[in-house]
């Protein structure tokens, strides 16, 4: 059985491998521009030369350039916190999470973040946008608890609106009892 499923797994490495291998497949990158330009009368030698000199010029504008390091930055300290059934008080677990959220804020004092309140499918849409906005109101009275100044953060609830899994199980709902910290563009 072991040799079976070692025999699969390279099976699937292989056909992986072949399909990325496909050359004339274009691939489309944003963000990014590229300028080639050449004409029909141009032997292999000319062609060889104009290879070196392909430009590729980036579209992003430098404040979004920023934001993305940002926004990058910000999901590595951690973005959100998790909330138990019907509760507006965030987990222990968000307490550090949070705590790291508050060091990035001071540190980039530049920035403004919103933070999105989200329940799981259950109740009602009336009280999951007001629960929704108690846990994000919760995140935000701690944060400035922690030193970051109230007028950069906003709240929003989305209540059961954007629910972060579609799944109807436990699972599915904690993933969905959260709040988000977004950088405002």
């Amino acid at each position: 059985m072991n040799n079976l499923l070692k025999l699969l797994l390279i099976f699937f490495l292989i056909f992986n491998f072949i399909g990325c291998t496909s050359q004339n497949e274009k691939v489309l990158v944003e963000g990014v521009s590229s300028n080639v330009s050449s004409t029909t009368e141009e032997s292999d030698k000319d062609i060889e030369e104009n290879d070196q000199n392909i430009s590729i010029e980036d579209d992003l504008s430098e404040t979004a350039k920023i934001n993305k390091i940002l926004n990058e930055k910000l999901i590595e300290v951690g973005d959100r916190v998790f909330f138990d059934y019907d509760k507006s008080n965030f987990k222990k677990e968000g307490i550090e999470t949070l705590k790291r959220q508050a060091r990035f804020l001071i540190a980039n004092q530049n920035i403004t973040v919103t933070i999105e309140g989200h329940c799981d499918a259950r109740g009602t849409r009336e009280y999951n946008l007001a629960l929704g906005e108690r846990r994000a109101f919760s995140v935000k009275s701690f944060l400035t608890s922690l030193g970051v100044e109230d007028s950069r953060i906003s709240i929003i609830s989305f209540g059961k609106e954007k629910l972060q899994s579609l799944e109807n199980n436990e699972k599915a709902w904690a993933q969905s009892r959260t709040a988000i910290t977004t950088i405002n563009p």
